[in-house]
């Protein structure tokens, strides 16, 4: 299936689909296709229309990447070594009065052919970039990466992954034509970029894109002298092996990052790698190391938090930040250590109060953090009222990862079932994570 995908060999797709028992009325219910589409498809006609494309890896749940769209760099060679025909003038007159004929018909209620719908798909052409580039286009690579970044913490990597991945085509582009002072920056800018397209392909469970998206950020903010950047990075390459339960590579990633942090000079870099060093340590049930490397980063973020310090780090790890990372310590721990478990429910109940109103995903997060802590206790009135707080939170985030955390809720539930509260609450878990 996977290789039908990527030849874009759709006839193929949908007799693999028939095979398993998947009607064509089924199939053109999914893709918006006409059943004699469908039809004609598995036939031999082929798609090559960009949008078509597009509706069919939407419409059958499959990841665009898989066919090469998203304006992904294989999307880009696909498009670049078949570019649209330029007819002349009065071709380009014969295919406007056309298309004001079918617009016509869409106006007043007829039913296109597919020959028709065909017409209306768009292959994207690049925006040519500039002839030279200042420090005009390097702010606005940041500043379009900073609104896409909170996007994302809002309302989770699904929601915008296909706007990053053009985003990071068009800042890579632009290195081509950057002047060797500027370049710095702008592979730092690039870096920014890049790193946002790895988190969300994290979040959505595309481990491997994740991993050389990030290793792509590393490349780049090396390049740029830019050890700070280079550890904020490494974090983010960190999470992905601790969040699919690989808490040793976890470790790995982040004493690299402490490494870059240490040769940063900045106490604040250090003080968010210890940070994510001590939550692979709980994952790893290693009390005595997670707590040590815990109070270590909080001891140095006492001491620069006041100072001016690397304005990246200050984005990532403030106070909240790092009440949350403590907080799941404590959690992790607390899954079999009482004590740690009552540590954790002070902790979490400060980050849920500390936590931006606008970082939907993290407090989606420590709800169903401290709702599974709260009924593991016995007080299942509030770890129920909590643990349906977090279920809707997590409704409205588009985000595989979130929904994968819920499975420690499920599991708390079900280990309770003797409450009829708690019973429905594993239930209703449940649903939501097997829609995922």
């Amino acid at each position: 299936m996977r290789a039908a995908l990527a030849r874009h060999d759709i006839g193929r797709v949908y007799r693999l689909l028939g095979a398993a028992g998947v009607s064509q009325r089924r199939i053109a219910s999914m893709t918006g296709q006409n059943q004699s589409e469908i039809s004609e498809v598995v036939s031999g006609r082929q798609v090559q229309a960009y949008a078509v494309l597009a509706r069919i890896a939407d419409g059958l749940g499959v990841p665009r990447g898989y066919m090469g769209l998203a304006y992904s760099d294989t999307a880009a060679r696909r498009w670049s070594v078949s570019p649209v025909p330029h007819g002349t003038k009065d071709d380009d007159l014969m295919e406007r009065r056309g298309f004001l004929g079918l617009v016509s018909k869409i106006v007043m209620g007829a039913s296109l052919t597919s020959s028709e719908l065909d017409l209306l798909a768009v292959a994207p052409g690049h925006t040519p970039a500039p002839d030279r580039v200042g420090a005009a286009e390097v702010d606005q690579v940041k500043s379009l990466t900073a609104a896409l970044r909170a996007y994302d913490v809002a309302h989770g990597g699904g929601s915008c992954r296909d706007a990053i991945l053009a985003h990071t085509q068009w800042a890579e582009s632009l290195l081509h034509a950057c002047p060797d002072a500027l370049r710095p920056r702008l592979l730092s800018a690039v870096a920014e970029t890049k790193t946002l397209a790895g988190w969300t392909a994290h979040d959505l469970g595309l481990a491997g894109e994740a991993r050389r998206y990030l290793g792509q950020a590393v490349r780049d903010t090396q390049e740029a002298g830019d050890p700070a950047h280079t550890a904020i990075v490494l974090h983010h390459l960190g999470r992905v092996p601790l969040d699919n339960g690989d808490p040793v590579e976890a470790l790995k990633f982040f004493q690299l990052g402490q490494i870059a942090a240490q040769d940063s000079r900045s106490g604040l870099a250090v003080a968010f790698l210890l940070a994510n060093e001590a939550v692979a340590y709980a994952h790893q049930n290693d009390a005595r190391q997670a707590v040590t490397a815990l109070r270590r980063a909080e001891d140095e973020f006492a001491h620069t938090r006041h100072r001016d310090e690397h304005p990246g780090f200050a984005r990532f790890f403030d106070h909240a930040a790092l009440q949350t990372a403590a907080a799941r310590v404590h959690s992790q721990l607390g899954l079999s250590d009482e004590q740690h478990r009552a540590e954790a429910i002070i902790r979490l109940r400060r980050a849920v109060v500390d936590i931006p109103a606008d970082h939907a995903r993290q407090r989606a997060f420590n709800l169903a953090w401290l709702a599974t802590c709260l009924i593991a206790e016995g007080e299942y009135a509030a770890g129920v009222e909590l643990g349906r707080q977090a279920v809707e939170a997590v409704r409205d985030v588009a985000s595989t990862r979130l929904r994968e955390q819920l499975k420690l809720l499920q599991e708390q539930a079900q280990r309770h079932q003797h409450d009829s509260d708690v019973r429905q609450l594993g239930h209703d878990v449940a649903v939501l994570r097997s829609a995922a």
